[in-house]
């Protein structure tokens, strides 16, 4: 396969690419390749990079300025050390996302949760409701990062109820950003690999 070209026989999804790789192609020499779940992220995002236009045409500096200004992204996630920690660390996320992976997650965030970056919602017997990134959960407590970066914790005989949500604490960009800023914010988002 020409894995420069970003056409594959055998699925076009990051999660058809997880898949082949995972189980490799029986009857032929492909075989199956035992990775981490952050390794099959990384290289689904290295072989969206030879093959994929999603972030052709953006200017990375429009979309740095998006992400640390209108955008007001660093009020939830960090880059660099800088912004709040209730999603997730952005300083490595072109390394292990594709643009077509960002992209999407942009407009429809709530298609994509991953376990670890859902978010959990408690009811204290007052009726107190706090919600935000479930950082520790044991047998008696349960810590919370709410969306104002501060740390609560909780012990579970207090609560009424607690679930995990599974919709996304990131609002959608559909319609808040034009195509233009769109593709300059992933452009942006993909050059950055981390240290």
């Amino acid at each position: 396969a020409d894995l420069r070209r970003g056409q594959f026989r055998r699925g076009s999804t990051d999660e058809d690419l997880i898949r082949t790789i995972s189980n490799g192609v029986p009857g032929t020499p492909m075989p199956p390749i035992s990775f981490t779940g952050a390794q099959l992220w990384q290289v689904v995002a290295y072989l969206r990079t030879l093959g994929s236009s999603a972030a052709a045409g953006g200017d990375a500096g429009r979309g740095q300025a998006l992400l640390e200004g209108r955008g007001q992204c660093l009020s939830c996630h960090r880059l660099d050390g800088r912004g709040a920690r209730v999603g997730p660390d952005l300083s490595d996320i072109g390394a292990l996302r594709s643009p077509d992976y960002l992209r999407r997650s942009l407009l429809r965030p709530d298609d994509q949760v991953l376990p670890q970056h859902r978010a959990v919602r408690a009811v204290t017997r007052e009726g107190r409701a706090i919600s935000g990134r479930r950082l520790n959960d044991d047998t008696h407590t349960l810590q919370i990062l709410d969306p104002q970066g501060r740390l609560v914790s909780l012990d579970k005989s207090d609560l009424q109820r607690y679930e995990i949500l599974t919709s996304s604490l990131m609002p959608s960009f559909e319609g808040r950003l034009n195509p233009q800023e769109l593709t300059d914010l992933v452009s942006y988002l993909v050059s950055r690999k981390g240290p």
